[in-house]
């Protein structure tokens, strides 16, 4: 074999060996910019999961104060209502607790049904609160699981938080008490086959 082939071999093999190092080179650059993108990527993930779970804490203190500010109204020291946001699935999930005695309980089997409706008005009226899309609430029996004797603490509710939030509550109610303490009353009665209505201030 001639000196040719042995030099052909070479500046083969040299060429060979500068693009492994192009190549590296190029790789090593690709690798350092993955590694600041994850990092900015990490950075950025935890700021989003800060920022989520402080929005959490507050969502929780302030449905946590209008649900358990209407029990106590209905209920005095009675219930103690507790959400928790929990991640179940790859997602957030809202639990709701009830509390009495302080034992967690079920409330539509431990107490009947009137925990529960004041309990879900004062999640409609957070839920509200946070959107603060119009000023006006439409509700269908609201109350109707409370007990008589508690109807006119669900009217002082009524009362109450449409005067001190501004917004305006439309409810669908066959109660005396809570009919009582409304601004304006539409009666709607069936006559001969028609529906009449009747307004009172």
């Amino acid at each position: 074999m001639t000196t040719d082939f042995y030099k052909s071999k070479y500046n083969q093999a040299i060429g060979a060996k500068n693009t492994l190092e192009a190549n590296k080179r190029q790789y090593t650059d690709k690798i350092a910019t993955n590694l600041a993108r994850m990092e900015s990527i990490e950075k950025a993930q935890a700021l989003i999961q800060k920022v989520a779970q402080e929005t959490q804490e507050l969502l929780t203190f302030q449905i946590n104060d209008v649900v358990n500010t209407a029990l106590s109204t209905c209920f005095p020291d009675e219930y103690v209502f507790k959400i928790e946001f929990e991640i179940k699935r790859e997602k957030t999930e809202a639990k709701l607790i009830f509390i009495k005695n302080g034992f967690e309980i079920n409330p539509m089997s431990a107490s009947g049904g009137g925990v529960v409706d004041v309990a879900s008005f004062a999640l409609r009226i957070a839920a509200w609160s946070l959107s603060n899309y119009n000023n006006t609430l439409i509700i269908d029996e609201g109350f109707r699981f409370l007990s008589r004797d508690l109807q006119p603490r669900a009217a002082e509710i009524l009362e109450e938080i449409s005067k001190k939030l501004n917004l305006q509550i439309v409810q669908v109610s066959h109660s005396p008490d809570i009919i009582e303490k409304s601004d304006k009353v539409f009666s709607v009665a069936l006559v001969k086959g028609v529906s009449k209505v009747n307004v009172e201030e």
